[in-house]
């Protein structure tokens, strides 16, 4: 079977991979990454914060140093140590319905395609070209969190249980039919960035779990999403951002972070910037 996984470059993605590719021993795999942008964390935005954690300090600062080593230092694995460790080839794209990315499944010509962590939206013609479709890790209850955010937006909605949906993916934004769903409990000490990297994992390994009856010519078992129960949520604004730090949660915790950092054998101090939002 060939699958290709459609994930981002920044460090829950990389945390996912790490998941996620052992299991596909014996694949023909390929990973494209999309392109991210760079952010400030003075801009003043809480997002930007996270994204900074996520992308600038650990992907731009911490990785390179890692990736000089020989042999990785941890039980985590960089995209670069990743990619030498399975054989794997790591594409950096921009576009996925065209351009770069519509070159890579062409000539790829994967049987199935695996969106983890993907902030690019598949139309018609990509979705129509694997045999076995288009999959979709998607961080929260479909249909009930579609969008973006799905995590914070239940904790804010007081969820006690937050889900990871399998689905496949259509012509619309999280509609598609569900595979399956995990449940992950709510940890209120524990950052929204936690919660995200919990249900990405749940998400791997539910993929993991149905590729044996893929292999041998079985069919997805789905449902349909009930579109009465449909919310679907954009990008939080300020306002929401306040509300979740008023009902105790944040954003993003130094000490999460650093205790994922040691994962790859990298043991920093905090970073100068204070931090926990």
């Amino acid at each position: 079977m060939r699958i290709l996984v459609c994930s981002q470059r920044d460090l829950l993605s990389c945390v996912a991979l790490n998941m996620l590719l052992p299991g596909l021993a014996g694949k023909t795999v390929a990973v494209a990454l999309q392109k991210v942008d760079h952010v400030d964390f003075h801009s003043g935005d809480p997002l930007d914060r996270l994204r900074w954690f996520d992308r600038n300090f650990s992907v731009d600062q911490l990785f390179p140093t890692l990736d000089q080593c020989p042999d990785p230092p941890g039980e985590l694995l960089t995209f670069h140590h990743l990619a030498r460790r399975h054989g794997i080839a790591f594409h950096d794209i921009d576009q996925i319905n065209d351009g770069d990315g519509l070159e890579l499944v062409e000539a790829f010509e994967p049987d199935l395609i695996l969106s983890m962590r993907f902030g690019l939206i598949f139309k018609k013609h990509v979705i129509a070209r694997p045999p076995l479709g288009v999959l979709n890790i998607h961080p929260g209850a479909l249909p009930e969190y579609a969008g973006l955010y799905a995590p914070m937006r239940a904790m804010l909605a007081g969820e006690q249980t937050l889900s990871s949906t399998l689905h496949v993916i259509d012509h619309g934004v999280d509609t598609g039919p569900v595979v399956g769903s995990s449940d992950l409990l709510v940890e209120g000490d524990r950052s929204l960035f936690w919660h995200f990297l919990q249900l990405y994992r749940l998400g791997a390994d539910a993929f993991l779990r149905l590729l044996p009856d893929l292999d041998e010519g079985g069919l997805l078992a789905t449902r349909p999403q009930d579109p009465s129960r449909r919310q679907y949520f954009s990008e939080p604004t300020r306002r929401d951002l306040e509300a979740f730090q008023r009902q105790g949660f944040r954003l993003v915790d130094v000490h999460d972070f650093q205790n994922l950092m040691s994962g790859f054998g990298f043991f920093t101090s905090a970073p100068a910037p204070s931090t926990a939002s």
